[in-house]
């Protein structure tokens, strides 16, 4: 199967066409995943390659279905935490209402958790105070959380409510609008503020046959301590042929004191990474980004090379 957009991103709906039935015949138990191997080097300093392999069971019956995904390896943000990422429950009502509870994924961001859903190696936010880091770090977005969820959604629009079940619970909202074909807006805001921190993301994306256009404001408010992060970002995707596609990214990001206002960085990222896919299972990328720092207290951050294969099953 071939996405006319031709990312990443597209990889995410093969993993319900491939993927694989466990179990007796018409069980209902399913196994996909992916293996993604990666490689980036940032300005001189030496080349770092890491793994990951994803396999995620899912598990349909009538109204009641469920997903158990577990990382592995270097390249995994779970690999110190029992390689859990995410095992949730879904009942779903049939009238659009449906209930979800477990570890699940934030509502939060344009860009994606997982490599097989982005559009390029690295994230448009990924300059820390601290330190430089990139592909599949980023300062904004939440991850995954145990919680709960009730979401609603019709053709034209959706709307979802997300509270935490652990210590100093907060909430997200998510608002989306779907009624103009091949366009989506949403919104979504979260208060964790027992936690010391609020966020909140606005996001477009337009596709028009070949061409996909996204834009998002997002912000990171530390409430106490740390640092605030304000980022925005401009993306268009291309097809240029049958397996060939490029990303062109714009973003800015500033990170500044929670409490005193000092700027630690102030600046803006360009990214170009063309995309090829191989076959149904096989794709790759290659990505160039630079930063160009105006102001900030730390290093200015070196220009990322990256290589990245991923095969999904």
């Amino acid at each position: 199967m071939k996405n006319k957009l031709l990312s990443l991103a597209s990889l995410l709906a093969v993993f319900n066409v491939n993927a694989i039935e466990v179990g007796p015949t018409g069980s209902g138990v399913e196994m996909s995943g992916f293996v993604d191997i990666a490689s980036e080097m940032r300005g001189d300093d030496t080349e770092t390659t890491a793994g990951q392999v994803e396999v995620n069971f899912s598990f349909v019956s009538g109204s009641v279905s469920s997903n158990i995904g577990l990382d592995f390896g270097a390249g995994s943000k779970y690999a110190s935490e029992g390689n859990l990422e995410e095992a949730y429950i879904t009942y779903d009502f049939g009238n659009g209402f449906s209930v979800t509870g477990g570890k699940m994924l934030s509502y939060m961001g344009f860009e994606a958790f997982d490599p097989t859903n982005m559009y390029q190696y690295s994230y448009a936010y990924d300059v820390d105070a601290a330190i430089i880091t990139g592909g599949g770090i980023q300062s904004i977005y939440d991850a995954h959380d145990f919680g709960a969820s009730i979401d609603y959604g019709t053709d034209s629009f959706s709307i979802g409510v997300w509270s935490s079940l652990e210590a100093n619970a907060g909430y997200e909202l998510a608002l989306a609008f779907t009624g103009i074909e091949n366009f989506t807006a949403k919104a979504i805001w979260s208060d964790f503020s027992d936690q010391g921190y609020e966020k909140s993301t606005y996001w477009v994306s337009y596709s028009m046959d070949k061409l996909l256009l996204a834009a998002e404001i997002a912000e990171n408010d530390q409430l106490t301590n740390g640092n605030d992060v304000d980022g925005i970002l401009f993306m268009a995707n291309y097809a240029v042929s049958d397996s060939v596609g490029l990303t062109v990214r714009y973003s800015e990001e500033e990170v500044t004191g929670a409490t005193n206002s000092t700027v630690a960085y102030d600046g803006s990222k360009i990214t170009i990474s063309p995309s090829y896919v191989f076959n149904d299972n096989f794709s790759g990328l290659i990505e160039y980004s630079t930063y160009d720092m105006d102001s900030g207290t730390i290093t200015e951050p070196k220009e990322l090379i990256a290589a990245e294969f991923i095969y999904t099953f």
